[in-house]
């Protein structure tokens, strides 16, 4: 788990202070801004592990400020927005913005510690790029009289988490007892997994649970090797950025030495 301070950006103090005491309920340091130009001094002073911005304040707006981050490098970590509007504008600019989570204003402080103690514990560093762009073309599609309430939407899908384990456990049970040993065939299950929960989302929300999914499904399998999969979501968006595992996503798994297309240089 990242152990590092908790930046909370909003223009209302009284929220600031609700905020930041559900925070340190986790025992985490929280620092807090006002403004988007004093969140981006405070991100290159203190590299947070974590940011929960408003998204509506006066002058430049969260999504100004996590914009400014991705344009600066400094965006490594997780972004969760907050919003009083339950509007699926607001979930269009923040993903296009470069944000992660959102949550609602006005729900139970629990559900807030909740994403908190996601972001914090699940590796993740952010919502994989080709995600939140899946997630943005899904958003751009949903039309007036399709759409109810943001949270709704991103509401976690237990039925697609167990359909994708029920998946990766079959084709676990046909390989040898010792799959996963290796750090290649882990690669290649989280490979394989990602191609699964992808082709079993529709809704935006799906997407943007993405990284829920995953860990739900590590959880209901529980392999023994389970605890040396945590290391590697990490650096989720550098494997996502490698053909082979792209290519690892595409087939059932199989043992390692059968994937030749991974030892002879992407020929296939």
């Amino acid at each position: 788990m990242n152990t590092g301070p908790i930046l909370l950006v909003d223009d209302e103090p009284v929220v600031l202070r609700i905020h930041a005491a559900a925070v340190k309920q986790f025992g985490f340091e929280t620092i807090i801004a006002e403004t988007a130009g004093e969140a981006l001094s405070l991100v290159r002073a203190y590299r947070p592990s974590l940011v929960i911005s408003d998204v509506q304040m006066p002058g430049e707006g969260g999504f100004d400020f996590v914009d400014a981050l991705e344009r600066s490098g400094l965006k490594m970590m997780p972004v969760v927005y907050l919003t009083g509007y339950d509007d699926i504008d607001i979930v269009r600019g923040g993903l296009r913005a470069g944000g992660d989570d959102f949550i609602i204003k006005g729900g139970s402080v629990e559900r807030l510690r909740n994403r908190i103690a996601f972001w914090l514990a699940s590796g993740f560093q952010e919502l994989p790029s080709d995600l939140r762009r899946r997630a943005l073309i899904a958003a751009n599609a949903l039309k007036g009289d399709h759409f109810s309430r943001v949270e709704d939407h991103l509401a976690f899908d237990g039925a697609l988490a167990r359909r994708v384990a029920g998946m990766m456990r079959r084709e676990l049970e046909a390989l040898p007892g010792d799959y996963g040993a290796r750090l290649i065939e882990r690669v290649c299950f989280l490979g394989r997994l990602s191609k699964l929960i992808i082709e079993e989302s529709r809704a935006f929300g799906d997407f943007v649970r993405f990284p829920d999914y995953v860990i739900a499904v590590m959880n209901i399998l529980k392999p023994v090797w389970q605890r040396e999969l945590w290391p590697l979501l990490t650096r989720f968006e550098d494997w996502a950025c490698d053909l082979r595992f792209v290519c690892a996503g595409v087939e059932p798994l199989k043992p390692f030495r059968d994937y030749d297309w991974f030892q002879d240089g992407l020929e296939r």
